[in-house]
């Protein structure tokens, strides 16, 4: 295909973005009813989101993906041009419905219902792919999420020499990336997402060692394991044989649990394409102040920095100091 190749270094993104419905009522819902409250519009999808929180982050990131000719295409075209994410690779699909996730939550913002319409993506197949191989393969890292197909993945991990990172994105999507652990350099799920890819019922940061070492054996050269409110589990293999670190979380008010994993995950990619040789536990507090930051914002990408992150983690040293 025919594009300008990129300056290096940069960062690839190879995911969904979705345009993200949200319905938030003002008062508990009412079954089979119109329920008064607020309808908002934004550009989403895990894919997208974490391209966006790279960005923020000041990495030149591309994102293959595809999306439709209607509407919701063309805002999610220009949300990425105000984002500074590149669509170079990416393609518009002529008479396709672009990828929409439309969900309702509760008066306090729990999700109660949402209905997926991402058909589309499995147009990033692996021919889709083939004519972007040389870009992918510059890259300094290439992101996968796990909304692709299995059979894109498994090609990827075939045809890709960039370092691929991966965001496991659900339970049901996670197993997607059994094929190719050992071509990961990085693999990022939650607990739940490493208890289904490893097998051990992970209840604590022990458990959480247990299956990381797990993935390490499979071939997986980092893994960042999120534990929600109890932190990080952070390991990878050195010359001793493993390295485990348990960060804790940071001090947080919390608004929304939305995007937190998203921002996490883009700032593992920043620490890894800023400094390759950062220390673990360093990686992880990193990742720690990002996901504190958006957790403390109600948009689902957060305005952040690497000021930010800093600032998040200098405060929670002096926190710990008192």
């Amino acid at each position: 295909m025919e594009a300008m190749k990129p300056q290096k270094p940069y960062a690839i993104v190879i995911g969904g973005m979705n345009m993200d419905i949200c319905g938030r009522p003002h008062a508990a819902v009412i079954d089979r009813d119109s329920n008064p409250g607020i309808v908002s519009l934004s550009a989403g999808g895990v894919g997208q989101n974490i391209a966006q929180n790279m960005a923020h982050l000041g990495i030149p990131t591309y994102l293959i993906t595809v999306y439709g000719d209607d509407a919701n295409g063309k805002s999610l075209a220009d949300a990425c041009a105000a984002n500074n994410i590149h669509l170079d690779y990416a393609a518009q699909l002529p008479g396709r419905r672009s990828s929409t996730y439309m969900f309702i939550t509760d008066e306090t913002g729990d999700m109660l219902v949402a209905v997926n319409d991402m058909d589309i993506c499995k147009e990033i197949t692996p021919q889709f792919l083939q004519e972007r191989l040389e870009v992918i393969n510059h890259a300094a890292i290439c992101v996968l999420d796990a909304n692709l197909e299995p059979e894109t993945l498994t090609w990827i991990g075939e045809h890709v020499t960039a370092p691929l990172f991966g965001d496991t994105v659900s339970t049901i999507k996670a197993h997607r990336f059994e094929p190719i652990l050992d071509k990961m350099t990085m693999l990022k799920p939650n607990d739940l997402e490493a208890s289904v890819l490893t097998g051990i019922s992970i209840t604590n940061q022990y458990t959480a060692g247990a299956a990381a070492k797990t993935l390490l054996d499979r071939g997986v050269a980092h893994v960042f394991i999120s534990l929600g409110a109890h932190g990080m589990l952070c390991a990878k293999h050195s010359e001793q044989g493993y390295d485990f670190i348990h960060v804790p979380p940071y001090k947080t008010n919390i608004a929304t649990a939305n995007g937190a994993g998203d921002s996490g995950m883009a700032a593992i990619v920043w620490s890894f394409f800023d400094n390759p040789d950062r220390e673990l536990q360093e990686v992880g507090r990193i990742a720690q102040a990002a996901s504190s930051i958006a957790l403390e914002c109600t948009k689902a990408v957060p305005d952040i920095t690497v000021e930010r992150m800093y600032k998040k983690m200098q405060t929670d040293v002096e926190i710990n100091a008192q």
